[in-house]
């Protein structure tokens, strides 16, 4: 079972990305929140169960969270689309770390040598707390943090947690800025744009951050050491 194991995730992997593209061409889904928010409009009671699923599985439908998650403001408001929102995050996030850690990396070493080894120390050297960062800023790369979270063997426990606090803050952030496109040039949303705006921009500024994230990419700097 543990040989097979591997190779039956890999199919289930396939099957997902494939599943994915067949649902979205049915749905007729285009790369908007328009296009996200009237399709959920368009689904009445089950509404909120088939948003909290496309943030799920949206990179096998091949949406970025930056269309899929403003559509929860425009539907559901600022506050239930934060939590909606939130909640697909955490799962999305679940499924992938699991997944990689049924893998695991001696499964990928035979097949990838010594790269295996060089993302391994990649993604451990990014940790609960990078896994935290990520997730709470608007553009960052979730998806290969939480792959490489499961495959270096990052305790669940940690991981869990650093999505569960962290993934409202992106929710929100989406989520305040969707429910403001109805009502574009008023000053909600223009404090919607600006804190869209700072949340991305402010955490960069950080050296510490910026080096540590600079280390998870295979990036080698010299961080100031404070006096």
């Amino acid at each position: 079972m543990r040989r097979t194991l591997p190779i039956l995730l890999v199919v289930l992997i396939a099957v997902l990305f494939l599943g994915g593209q067949v649902v979205r061409s049915r749905l007729g889904i285009e790369l908007s929140a328009e296009a996200v928010r009237d399709l959920v409009l368009s689904l009445g009671w089950k509404a909120g169960a088939v948003f909290v699923g496309l943030v799920t599985f949206r990179q096998f439908l091949f949406l970025p969270s930056a269309v899929v998650l403003p559509a929860g403001g425009l539907v559901f408001g600022m506050e239930l689309g934060t939590a909606l929102g939130a909640l697909g995050i955490f799962a999305s996030a679940a499924i992938k770390y699991t997944i990689a850690r049924s893998l695991g990396r001696e499964w990928l070493r035979p097949h990838f040598g010594a790269a295996v080894d060089a993302f391994e120390r990649r993604a451990a050297a990014a940790g609960p707390v990078i896994v935290g960062l990520v997730t709470a800023h608007p553009v960052g790369p979730m998806t290969p943090i939480y792959w490489g979270a499961g495959f270096a063997a990052i305790p669940a426990v940690s991981f869990l947690f650093a999505v569960a606090l962290t993934a409202p803050v992106r929710a929100f952030a989406f989520s305040f800025f969707g429910s403001t496109l109805l009502d574009p040039g008023t000053p909600r949303f223009w404090i919607a744009s600006v804190l869209l705006v700072l949340a991305g921009v402010l955490p960069l500024a950080h050296p510490g951050v910026r080096a540590r994230l600079l280390r998870v990419a295979g990036r080698d700097v010299a961080t100031p050491v404070d006096g």
